[in-house]
């Protein structure tokens, strides 16, 4: 995994998902958007320059609640290979049931932690390979 994009509007959430990162996929380029504005400006730019990201963690509470769904929605439209991992600490059910809905790629409950984002990118890489083979 070369170039991660976090969206994410907590900056210390954002340094330890990058920090456990950097522990366990070690990326070339870590991206990071404090905004869907933000987030958007960097998807068109990759689009002018060719530029390709191979994971995006997203917040789903960005500057109010479930505001990350519409943009999750926009990158699987726009880029329906790239995987998108959703970061919250929404575990109710009927959040989870809407958000799944959604068909993100992983789903991980914050605190954050190495096992759990470990266990996510294992389930994303292994959902890849089954998809890759059929």
């Amino acid at each position: 995994m070369k170039n991660v994009l976090i969206i994410e509007d907590n900056k210390m959430m954002a340094q330890i998902l990058a920090q456990l990162l950097r522990n366990s996929v070690q990326p070339q380029t870590l991206l990071y958007a404090g905004s869907t504005n933000q987030a958007e400006a960097i998807f068109a730019k990759s689009k002018l320059v060719g530029y390709s990201l191979d994971c995006v963690f997203l917040d789903l509470n960005l500057n109010v609640p479930l505001d990350g769904l519409p943009l999750l929605t926009q990158i699987k439209q726009d880029f329906p290979d790239l995987p998108v991992i959703i970061v919250t600490a929404e575990n109710e059910m009927e959040t989870v049931k809407k958000v799944i809905s959604h068909k993100p790629d992983g789903y991980i409950v914050k605190p954050l932690s190495m096992k759990k984002l470990n266990q996510c990118l294992e389930k994303v890489h292994q959902s890849r390979q089954l998809n890759a083979e059929n």
